[in-house]
């Protein structure tokens, strides 16, 4: 007698078990992954940042304290005001800097391609080659010394709206547009001592909210309004990029 080998195989209810799983599987991968590349993203935005918090620190130290607030004329500081962040941290180039590429966040509107890595040399000093515009993410805070509080905002994430200064310290959730690298959910600030983290935006205000140094402890840390009695004064501008 002839034994009929039974064949093995998929019925049609257990393939789509099978690719309901797989399904499920996927939907609760990607989120994960894509908050990986997120933190990751931000880890590195962070660090480069505070290489930029540290040159403007050697700056400083060259320059009676101060950091950059003014157009350079031959290598010294004139009257007139910077325009932008760029402007302000082209000056740290090339004696403090000469990599263009910590200026650079994947993703953000402000950033849609790779710096070329060009500088002007010194004592030209301003934002010709040298972070030229869409080679910058970060917004910069003027007027301000190596022995502000070491609390005071100094860098951070290029905010929503357009160059030069800022008025309303604010993202948007669209990561499309400027400002909303990291979808109005976070953004990362460093100090004027150089330490730094990302911190959580409001999501009423899309600002950051914190202490102001006039004893508010919710307030938009990088406010204005308090004059003197704040952190920051009227003679403090926050400049976008270019």
């Amino acid at each position: 007698m002839k034994l009929i080998k039974s064949k093995l195989a998929f019925t049609l209810i257990e393939l789509l078990v099978v690719i309901t799983i797989i399904a499920i599987l996927a939907g609760i991968a990607l989120p994960v992954f894509t908050s990986v590349k997120v933190k990751g993203n931000q880890t590195k935005a962070l660090s480069n940042a505070k290489q930029i918090a540290l040159a403007l620190r050697l700056y400083a130290s060259d320059n009676n304290g101060n950091f950059p607030t003014y157009v350079l004329q031959n290598g010294a500081p004139t009257t007139a005001s910077v325009a932008t962040s760029n402007d302000a941290f082209a000056e740290l180039f090339p004696t403090y800097l000469t990599d263009e590429n910590i200026f650079y966040v994947a993703g953000s509107a402000w950033t849609p391609t790779q710096p070329d890595d060009q500088y002007d040399p010194a004592p030209d000093n301003t934002s010709g080659k040298t972070l030229e515009k869409g080679e910058n993410e970060w917004a910069y805070v003027t007027g301000l010394n190596d022995s502000a509080n070491a609390a005071v905002p100094l860098i951070a994430d290029g905010f929503s709206g357009g160059a030069g200064v800022v008025a309303n310290h604010i993202y948007t959730v669209d990561p499309s547009e400027k400002g909303g690298v990291w979808k109005g959910k976070q953004a990362i600030v460093v100090h004027s001592d150089a330490s730094g983290a990302v911190l959580s935006v409001n999501q009423l205000s899309l600002s950051i909210i914190g202490p102001d140094g006039n004893g508010v402890a919710n307030g938009d840390i990088f406010t204005t309004a308090n004059g003197a009695n704040g952190w920051l004064g009227y003679n403090n501008f926050t400049l976008n990029p270019k």
